[in-house]
């Protein structure tokens, strides 16, 4: 008797938690596909709840103010690598935080954009940089600190998603 209702509590116990999980990955998990060069995984595991955000955890974030427009309907993905307190410098055409350093593209012989201002990150702010030279993200003042409340999902890089454009293939193949 005792050993059918350890089980029946067992399938219970393990049928409650399959339905929690099932509802926050419907409600919180989201796949982002990446397709631009600035990062270089081919897909990203996101999830909007819990926003735990750690140095190397891979952001998306409303576009800054100053981008709105031009990337309406997308998110910023980029990896978070200064987080509240770190020291933002620079040397010569690099922006760093802590011991890495993030150079500013060149166009046209000059520096693209503004630097991020040197000083403190505040509490509440990160700086989240993509892989790239000529990535936009918080190397540049128009682009600035990623605010929490800006900040969608957090998560992390995957490859066992195909690439975009290998995704763009098979579905123009399909009709679709």
């Amino acid at each position: 008797m005792r050993a059918g209702r350890i089980l029946r509590w067992s399938i219970i116990t393990c049928g409650a938690v399959f339905c929690l999980a099932g509802f926050w990955a419907l409600n919180a998990l989201r796949l982002n596909i990446n397709a631009s060069d600035s990062m270089p995984d081919h897909a990203y595991v996101m999830w909007a709840w819990p926003k735990l955000i750690w140095r190397g955890a891979v952001i998306a974030a409303d576009p800054p103010e100053a981008y709105a427009g031009r990337f309406e309907g997308l998110y910023f993905t980029k990896r978070v690598e200064g987080l509240p307190g770190d020291r933002i410098f620079h040397v010569g055409n690099a922006v760093c935080i802590e011991a890495r350093c993030f150079p500013l593209a060149i166009r046209d012989g000059e520096v693209f954009d503004a630097p991020l201002p040197e000083g403190l990150i505040p509490p509440g702010s990160y700086a989240a940089f993509g892989t790239s030279d000529d990535s936009l993200d918080s190397r540049y003042a128009t682009v600035g600190l990623f605010p929490r409340d800006r900040i969608r999902a957090v998560g992390f890089g995957t490859d066992l998603i195909p690439e975009w454009k290998e995704l763009k293939a098979w579905l123009d193949a399909r009709g679709y």
